[in-house]
């Protein structure tokens, strides 16, 4: 999903006065060009003007210009945040970051995460557990390397712990003895010691812990008859 056009920066008017004309925009039907005093001002998104009722003749004093171009600011930052949430699920942080890079004050990037917490667009305790179970999927790896990465996200270290409780141990020792039986899956190794020092760093790196690795390479030495 692509991000629509319209959303670019406009440069406005902010002289008061009153409206005298209303123009929908040709390549956004939800946009709506406004007139002041016959001359354009500004664009507004349809839902800030069905807000705040602008028809033609209101009269808009510096106050209500002012209003309304926050209204707009916020709006245009929903959009967007629509359009990123839309790809893919986000989380609070991730969220705040990208409106901030769009130009968005702080305020406002706060102000709409919590209006999408409010409406369930993000979750950050739904997202670290669908990206454990994703990742043990299609990508296994241990509880060290996921929190890791959720915590490079953004996600809140009580949320990412509670995620990682519903881990099952067993699940996470079969993820770490498949990683270890493709990696050694072309080799031969003299020893115990030399297969504990070659594969145990590799499964470190993966972010499994010590207790799995050790059961892990035992394992895998018996399978290979004591090699």
């Amino acid at each position: 999903m692509e991000e629509p056009e319209h959303l670019e920066q406009e440069e406005v008017q902010h002289n008061p006065g009153r409206i005298t004309r209303l123009e929908r925009q040709k390549r956004n039907k939800q946009r709506i060009n406004v007139y002041i005093n016959e001359e354009y001002a500004f664009a507004l998104h349809e839902d800030v003007l069905i807000k705040y009722r602008l028809t033609k003749g209101a009269e808009l004093d510096e106050e209500d210009m002012r209003e309304l171009l926050e209204a707009e600011e916020r709006s245009r930052a929903e959009q967007y945040a629509l359009c990123y949430v839309g790809l893919r699920p986000r989380t609070m942080e991730e969220m705040r970051l990208y409106l901030l890079g769009k130009g968005f004050p702080d305020d406002v990037a706060v102000e709409i995460v919590g209006r999408f917490v409010e409406r369930k667009y993000l979750d950050d305790g739904l997202y670290a557990r669908q990206w454990i179970e994703e990742r043990m999927r299609l990508k296994p790896r241990g509880r060290h390397l996921l929190q890791q990465e959720l915590q490079h996200k953004g996600v809140d270290k009580r949320l990412i712990e509670e995620a990682l409780n519903e881990l099952d141990r067993d699940e996470e020792y079969e993820a770490c003895l498949t990683c270890a039986r493709k990696k050694n899956a072309r080799r031969t190794f003299a020893s115990y010691a030399e297969m504990r020092n070659k594969t145990g760093p590799f499964l470190q790196r993966k972010g499994f812990p010590l207790d799995t690795i050790n059961r892990v390479l035992h394992c895998l030495y018996e399978e290979k008859d004591g090699l």
